[in-house]
């Protein structure tokens, strides 16, 4: 009787840069980059992978299809966002709430370049694929939060004033980080923590005025 031996188990996929915690997250987190900076979720496979320093096998291993992949990175772009807009929540005065949100705005900006290309054209897109009913969801959701925050620190106000400081810092928030960048060490600004603080503290001095 010939002995059974048993199949070896398929090889996970490698990558290029070595091993990674968690492979999948990875490229999750490269994939929203790239999609950012290049202002659309119609990135290839082998755009992805190249980002990511992963082999495409990696990719095709972790996400069966593209529609798939947009599934998780909404589901994972919806978690981070509540993570964000929990700071307005707490029971911190409602300056500070209002800094701690702008604070983790900043650095995701600082850290995602391009991210509002991809958020406007997401949400002005029709039909919406499910990235961008989970980014215009998330956008609807921040308004009311930060409007309700605002009231709080300006005090009584009418509706035009009320959305002028609310369109002034959104707008002032995104400002500082355009798609590209020089990122070496003599042109920081924004993206380094300092830069930041100052730039927040100018901000709120002028939205109590």
């Amino acid at each position: 009787m010939a002995r059974r031996t048993s199949a070896p188990p398929a090889p996970r996929p490698e990558t290029k840069a070595g091993p990674t915690p968690n492979v999948r997250e990875h490229i999750l987190d490269r994939t929203i980059f790239l999609m950012g900076k290049q202002g659309t979720t119609d990135v290839s496979v082998r755009a992805i992978a190249r980002e990511a320093r992963v082999n495409v096998a990696a990719v095709n291993y972790y996400f069966s299809s593209k529609e798939q992949m947009l599934l998780q990175l909404a589901d994972r772009f919806k978690n981070g966002f509540e993570q964000v807009m929990a700071q307005l929540s707490s029971t911190l005065p409602p300056e500070q709430r209002l800094r701690l949100w702008a604070e983790e705005v900043m650095r995701y900006l600082a850290e995602y370049p391009g991210i509002l290309v991809l958020m406007e054209r997401q949400i002005a897109a029709q039909p919406l694929d499910r990235f961008g009913e989970a980014l215009r969801d998330a956008m609807q959701d921040a308004v009311k939060q930060l409007k309700a925050t605002l009231k709080e620190i300006i005090g009584p106000a009418d509706e035009n004033r009320l959305l002028f400081k609310l369109t002034l810092m959104i707008s002032t928030l995104a400002g500082p980080f355009p798609r590209h960048l020089d990122r070496g060490p003599e042109r920081q600004g924004f993206r380094a923590p300092a830069g930041r603080t100052r730039f927040l503290d100018l901000l709120l001095e002028h939205l109590r005025s």
